[in-house]
């Protein structure tokens, strides 16, 4: 006989010395279930508390947008129909199979008909009682209103008393319970009509906030089913629509006038003008030619074009995306913790206030009316809610906010630093100057470009450009070395070539005269960014390139420090004289030059222990490990680079700076809806609890404060779906 834990689950074990919160041998398995029945942010904390009833349950994250739970556990000591029991147990459906799925659909309309009947039935009873003929006992002393309202007790009160049986199954007292205790008070002291008006109004708000939670939740899920279900494809020469799963890696595929495209590639024939906003927030359709890379869940608004797949079904960007926003619902904020922790001792706490007020008073109406004006609902309800809607507005305007952790933790930074190259600049270098020093610039560019040839760094590709451009041979090298963040070095053909920065340089302890001191001086005074090349430890030239700024940058910092940032710095790898020119042309004051990977992480830590509150806006693939170590790493132009978007916390999905501000005053605005929510939940439920017992009638009480319960839940959800705006 299995044993039983404290929310009344079987264990799989009878080891009490075990650790819960470790699988034996570290490893656990894992598994995610589609959920039916929840309707509100407090089913799905419900569901978590009995999940992590099961022993071997190592965490439980339910998922309220996408409808599932994904539940870490060790398989050593539970399996998955334990799990799932738990998950039944305090009401709630698994819809894995058809039937299955059929329960949860007639459980939704159900609901609906129980809450129609009940609001016929009150209708009738209240005409009766005002204007029917004398009333009359028929039966046990009950007249025939009293008799229609009980109908609505039982037919109403059924769902809530079953949902108030099945919290207290795993140790958990809900509005239900409250309510249901309520009810079944007023009966006793023989108050029918508001006992049955007091049920109605409960399935009416419940109704009610499904109906709005449901928009906020169908707002985040027409962005997920933006992806097309088929797709065009041609083989062998032959034209047949399939589904868009079915679509493989170098598949040609035909994009139609106003098509969606079902997978990631690049255009091999045609051009066409496509629609990006669904995943970048821009509006204007950009134009795409031959070898340009289209993405999933876009819209060709221009003409036909062909396509090769590179990437499809999981692996599309859009699918990733996609996986990052239903994961990012899973992540509770701080703030909701807090407040899931205060609505668990609140509930007990209004039923001792309620044998309190009855104890004193001896009045049963006052304490059913205490019960059922502060249910934490409006509590409960008012982080999730907001954090939902906050990161579905994100999402439609292309920054990827990875959870509720990191949408709190935007809206409080203090200081920002920002990368340079790619991120306050186009990332688009360009060759403008060659310097050679015995030696042809052809010569001094074909030294480069094979020293180079391997390298995915801007510079590189800038020079290799360049070359191509002046159809310069660009021959095969040998021991292909890099330093981080200062150039390389290669052998080609007997012959050691060294391209880098003045820093490499002297570390090689190669001497820099003063004619290419002066060359190199001159052009970073400019602004640009300066290359050395050496054949055999002799400096062969000097080559310069420039990265044009992004038309909004100087408008993005004054931005920025209007909303009170107290510390704006660039940081980047570039020189001294470079970092210079760039942050006076743009309004920053303060600039980290020179800065290697690891020196920027160190930065970063330095300024989080002096107390700043740090984020760093970066490229996403050269910044990784600077976008880790900060309190929010933001990725610019994330979109279509797997590693931008796992690497950062915020992911922009376009190259436009304005998103940076936007991103942190949508955070701020959602910090402040939330904190406008639990106010207001709080002094609202304090207030009424007084204004209700003491203002009104006393056995009319319990409607009004049916009335004002639900009010309280409903003002909080349309606070929050101000965000969606």
């Amino acid at each position: 006989m299995s044993a039983q834990n404290c929310c009344g689950l079987p264990e799989h074990t009878h080891d009490k010395n075990n650790n819960h919160n470790q699988p034996k041998g570290g490893k656990g398995a894992r598994v995610t279930i589609p959920i039916g029945g929840m309707h509100c942010p407090a089913c799905a904390l419900n569901i978590e508390k009995s999940l992590n009833c099961v022993s071997g349950v190592i965490e439980a994250n339910v998922n309220f947008i996408g409808e599932e739970v994904t539940v870490s556990y060790d398989p050593h000591r539970t399996d998955i129909e334990h799990i799932k029991r738990a998950i039944v147990r305090p009401g709630y459906l698994i819809k894995e199979t058809a039937w299955e799925r059929a329960k949860v659909f007639w459980s939704e309309r159900i609901f609906l008909i129980q809450m129609a009947v009940c609001a016929l039935l009150v209708i009738a009873a209240n005409l009766i009682a005002h204007f029917g003929p004398a009333p009359h006992h028929l039966v046990w002393k009950l007249t025939l209103a009293d008799i229609i309202s009980l109908a609505v007790i039982v037919i109403g009160g059924y769902t809530i008393l079953k949902g108030a049986i099945q919290a207290l199954l795993v140790w958990d007292v809900t509005v239900f319970s409250l309510v249901s205790i309520a009810s079944i008070a007023a009966v006793v002291v023989g108050a029918y009509k508001e006992a049955a008006m007091v049920i109605l109004i409960m399935l009416i708000g419940e109704t009610l906030e499904r109906v709005a939670l449901r928009k906020s939740r169908n707002a985040i899920t027409k962005l997920l089913n933006l992806a097309p279900i088929s797709a065009i494809v041609k083989r062998d020469g032959i034209e047949s629509e399939i589904s868009a799963d079915a679509v493989r890696p170098d598949d040609v595929v035909i994009i139609k006038p106003g098509a969606r495209i079902p997978v990631d590639g690049i255009i091999i024939k045609g051009e066409g003008a496509i629609n990006e906003s669904s995943l970048t927030g821009e509006s204007l359709p950009a134009d795409k030619k031959e070898g340009a890379t289209v993405y999933s869940g876009t819209i060709n608004e221009g003409n036909a074009f062909e396509m090769k797949a590179t990437k499809t079904g999981d692996d599309t960007s859009f699918a990733l995306i996609k996986r990052l926003i239903l994961e990012a619902e899973t992540q509770k904020a701080p703030i909701q913790r807090i407040a899931d922790r205060y609505a668990r001792y609140f509930v007990p706490l209004i039923l001792l206030i309620a044998v309190g007020v009855y104890a004193a008073t001896r009045n049963p109406y006052t304490a059913i009316t205490i019960l059922i004006v502060a249910c934490p609902c409006a509590l409960v309800l008012a982080t999730p809610t907001a954090v939902v809607t906050g990161l579905t507005n994100a999402s439609r305007h292309g920054i990827l906010i990875k959870g509720g952790q990191y949408l709190e933790t935007l809206g409080g930074l203090n200081s920002l630093l920002i990368d340079k190259t790619g991120t306050l600049t186009s990332g688009k270098l360009s060759v403008t100057d060659i310097v050679t020093f015995d030696t042809t610039e052809n010569e001094l560019l074909t030294l480069a470009a094979t020293a180079e040839r391997h390298s995915e760094h801007p510079i590189a590709r800038a020079i290799i450009r360049k070359s191509e451009e002046l159809k310069l041979p660009i021959p095969e090298s040998d021991n292909f070395e890099i330093f981080k963040g200062s150039g390389v070095r290669i052998t080609y053909q007997k012959t050691t070539i060294l391209v880098g920065n003045n820093r490499l340089f002297s570390e090689q302890q190669i001497d820099i005269g003063q004619d290419i001191s002066d060359a190199v001086a001159g052009l970073e005074n400019q602004g640009k960014t300066t290359l050395l090349v050496a054949q055999n430890n002799k400096i062969c030239g000097v080559i310069g390139l420039s990265d044009t700024l992004r038309a909004n940058a100087v408008d993005t910092i004054r931005k920025l420090k209007q909303m009170g940032l107290n510390k704006i710095a660039l940081i980047t790898g570039d020189n001294q004289r470079v970092a210079s020119a760039v942050a006076k042309e743009i309004g920053i004051e303060e600039y980290y030059a020179q800065m290697l990977p690891e020196d920027k992480v160190k930065k970063l830590k330095e300024l989080k222990e002096s107390g700043f509150r740090v984020g760093m806006v970066g490229d996403g693939v050269n910044d990784a490990p600077a976008l880790a170590a900060s309190d929010v790493g933001m990725a610019m132009g994330a979109f279509g680079s797997d590693v931008a978007i796992e690497a950062a916390d915020v992911s922009l999905m376009s190259d436009d700076l304005a998103k940076i501000p936007e991103a942190i005053l949508l955070s701020r605005r959602a910090l402040g809806i939330i904190r406008q929510n639990f106010t207001f939940a709080i002094v609202y439920n304090i207030v009424m609890m007084f204004l209700v017992t003491q203002l009104v009638h006393e056995q009319h009480n319990m409607v009004w404060g049916a009335v004002a319960h639900q009010f309280s839940s409903l003002l909080v959800i349309t606070n929050s779906l101000r965000l969606l705006r």
